[in-house]
């Protein structure tokens, strides 16, 4: 069985039924009318299926769906849209990805969700609630899916972003703390959202400038998606601009906190051989030693040894080795 709804410019009406029926209600669908599928997880050949009951172009339909890159395509009548869906797990500070793939003749909508971010739910609920997006047809589904995919990617880069300034902040502060695998973690992530984004943005370029021949594309709207997308991709460059200048800095500090580290080993190494040569010296036990027979030789030996001592602290602590 397959699930569907029939978007009427007056309604949203939910349908189940086989392939075949599912090809009989595009065919008798009124002007202004269109049909929506949702698929999850499908398999190959379920997708195939779906696609020819409806018409629609394959595009290379493969095994494993979910590792299409993002892209806009059109075959024909028929547009192929593939997007990263993202969200970010604050807890982990990991950018987990699904993938939301659509394809459209004007006439039909199939949706294809791999992941747990959900934004056909939310753009269906969008477009049952919205008149103006019912009257548009299929573009104003496809309207719909683009904003809730990209409203994820702001909520997401807002988190990233934060964590990022955390980073930064700890970096600059007094504590001493190796964040060299945190650093390395956020950049990795920050990557990875730059693997979904960046394969959009000349799509988005073209939108916002008009010059896509794609109809489907045309609503004015569009334009305003585009131009978010735009800015969620410099601020995910900034993330990545940030994590790099980040890492070089703390690599930097923690080659100062090393040298600090051997200085203050070396300044007491030093204090600390004083000591050592004068107990070795008298430790040898010479019969013609003359403070042996003196009676105030051991403590002008002890006296001696702690004036050196401490001088040499004294004197490391003012060139700032201690």
């Amino acid at each position: 069985m397959v699930g569907y709804w029939v978007v009427a410019p007056g309604d949203v009406t939910r349908h189940d039924g086989d392939l075949d029926s599912l090809g009989f209600a595009s065919e008798e669908l009124d002007a202004g009318e269109y049909l929506w599928v949702e698929l999850e997880s499908p398999g190959k050949a379920e997708l195939e299926d779906t696609l020819d009951s409806l018409g629609l172009d394959r595009f290379g339909v493969v095994g494993d769906q979910a590792r299409r890159h993002p892209k806009v395509d059109q075959v024909g009548g028929t547009y192929l849209v593939v997007a990263k869906t993202l969200w970010y797990v604050q807890r982990t500070r990991q950018v987990e990805t699904g993938d939301l793939v659509l394809y459209t003749d004007g006439r039909s909508l199939v949706t294809v969700r791999h992941g747990e971010v959900d934004p056909i739910a939310a753009a269906l609920r969008r477009v049952a609630s919205d008149p103006e997006l019912r009257e548009e047809g299929a573009p104003g589904a496809v309207y719909a899916l683009f904003e809730c995919v990209v409203e994820a990617y702001a909520t997401a880069i807002e988190a990233l972003t934060d964590d990022v300034d955390a980073v930064e902040r700890e970096v600059f502060s007094d504590a001493r703390r190796e964040l060299i695998s945190q650093i390395y973690s956020l950049i990795r992530e920050t990557l990875e959202f730059q693997n979904a984004v960046k394969p959009l943005i000349p799509f988005a370029h073209m939108v916002r400038q008009r010059h896509t021949s794609m109809p489907v594309f045309s609503r004015p709207h569009f334009r305003g998606v585009a131009e978010h997308l735009l800015r969620i991709e410099n601020s995910v460059d900034t993330c990545m601009n940030l994590l790099t200048t980040v890492l070089t800095a703390h690599q930097g500090r923690i080659a100062t906190w090393q040298n600090e580290d051997m200085r203050k080993i070396s300044a007491w190494a030093a204090i600390a051989i004083v000591p050592t040569v004068i107990a070795g010296i008298h430790g040898m036990n010479f019969q013609y030693m003359p403070e042996l027979h003196w009676v105030f030789g051991y403590p002008l030996v002890l006296t001696a040894t702690a004036a050196i001592c401490f001088s040499l602290y004294r004197g490391f602590k003012r060139n700032g080795w201690l």
